[in-house]
């Protein structure tokens, strides 16, 4: 049963891989066919999988999916903690799909299916099985989700049943969840921008001597793109990893924004308070961003404070910086076009999407999840909201490649 449970899940979570496989690996569009026939496989298996599988299967979905999530605790001298990490998030699926797949009633199991993505241990989601449809050619709504799962059901009794009528009716509702082209897609940038990518590895990106060096290093790849007549430049999450604002760079950038809108990610302090940021220099003038929904565990531990301080003085060192978060989300107008700006865990959180941002950029610092999946999944996810909300997101991140994502 071990076996079997291990690869119903590896099964299960193939609209994941498919993604990191194709897009990051082979560097190659995702076949929209391929990913559609495999969600269709994943919502089959967690229908009809047997209730007698459900902690081994929900244990191997949380490893495959969640494996890398102890892979920062590398750069703060714990590394012997990661297998550790996997396997207790492992364990908290297990529980999660336990209850998921409790019963083998169809109907339990659709209702729990389509509430899994509002379930989010620690704050934290990126369970969403409605993603699974963001590289396919189906819609990604709930309502979408719902005809596929009725239709899926429906092709199980017309198979036992022989009944014709029940077969029509699922192939109707798979035809009824196909996503057809908005009629109003988002019109193209009418000016040139420019994702910089950056590849500064996690365990030296914070040293002065590599961050100095790494700053001048960006500062080349802007003034490549001012040549090249980018009107707009988005550079990383902490492409600048100190307060810039007490820096040299902060005037240089300044200076340079006479040319070119610069997007730049890099700390902040105010009134003793740390905070990730987004500066966007513009004509001589810096608007500045900070981050609203801070990441589990890497930039706030999602417990009380009797438990989240002593924890973060073993982990991070007595008097670490923690960082505040902000209240609200930051946008800045370029020629007649509005972007909402944000910074890597929050370009996956159903927040940034509340108001459906035509243009959302988002900058990202994936080196903490060296040669993992992590990348695959953040851009699965962006994928999903922006088919969702029909938002175009600029993403440039340190450490995985850049990318426009389109609806």
């Amino acid at each position: 049963m071990i076996w079997r449970s291990l690869l119903l899940s590896f099964l299960f979570v193939l609209p994941l891989y498919w993604v990191w496989i194709f897009e990051f690996i082979l560097k190659i569009p995702i076949p929209l066919w391929l990913n559609s026939i495999c969600a269709l496989l994943s919502f089959w298996i967690f229908l009809f999988i047997p209730s007698r599988m459900k902690f081994w299967f929900g244990f191997f979905v949380g490893l495959l999916w969640f494996y890398w999530v102890g892979f920062s605790f590398v750069y703060f001298g714990f590394a012997y903690l990661v297998p550790l990490i996997s396997l207790v998030v492992a364990c908290i699926y297990m529980l999660i799909f336990a209850l998921a797949l409790y019963s083998s009633n169809l109907i339990y199991r659709l209702i729990f299916l389509l509430s899994l993505s509002f379930i989010h241990p620690f704050g934290f989601d990126w369970m969403n099985l409605d993603s699974f449809l963001a590289y396919s050619y189906f819609g990604v709504s709930k309502s979408d989700l719902f005809m596929i799962l009725v239709a899926l059901v429906s092709a199980y009794f017309a198979y036992n049943q022989a009944s014709k009528f029940l077969f029509i009716l699922s192939a109707f509702l798979i035809l009824c969840a196909l996503e057809f082209p908005s009629p109003k897609p988002n019109p193209p940038l009418p000016y040139k921008f420019s994702l910089l990518n950056t590849d500064f590895s996690q365990d030296l990106k914070w040293q002065k001597t590599y961050a100095a060096h790494n700053a001048t290093l960006q500062l080349k790849m802007i003034h490549r793109s001012i040549q090249e007549h980018s009107k707009l430049i988005i550079l990383p999450e902490t492409a600048f990893p100190f307060v810039l604002e007490h820096s040299i760079y902060f005037q240089m950038l300044k200076d340079l924004s006479a040319q070119s809108t610069l997007v730049v990610g890099a700390l902040r302090e105010k009134d003793g308070k740390l905070y990730n940021s987004t500066y966007v220099f513009q004509n001589h003038k810096v608007h500045i961003f900070d981050k609203v929904v801070l990441a589990p565990f890497g930039e706030k531990i999602p417990l009380p404070d009797l438990l989240a301080k002593p924890l973060s003085k073993i982990f991070l060192g007595d008097g670490a910086p923690q960082f505040s978060p902000s209240l609200k989300f930051g946008y800045f107008t370029l020629g007649e076009k509005t972007f909402k700006s944000v910074i890597c865990y929050e370009g996956t959180s159903a927040r940034a999407y509340e108001d459906s941002p035509p243009y959302l950029i988002v900058i990202s610092n994936n080196a903490w999840f060296p040669h993992s999946i992590q990348p695959a999944l953040q851009k699965n996810l962006m994928k999903y909201y922006s088919k969702l909300h029909q938002t175009t997101i600029l993403h440039a991140s340190n450490g995985s490649p850049s990318f426009v994502i389109s609806p």
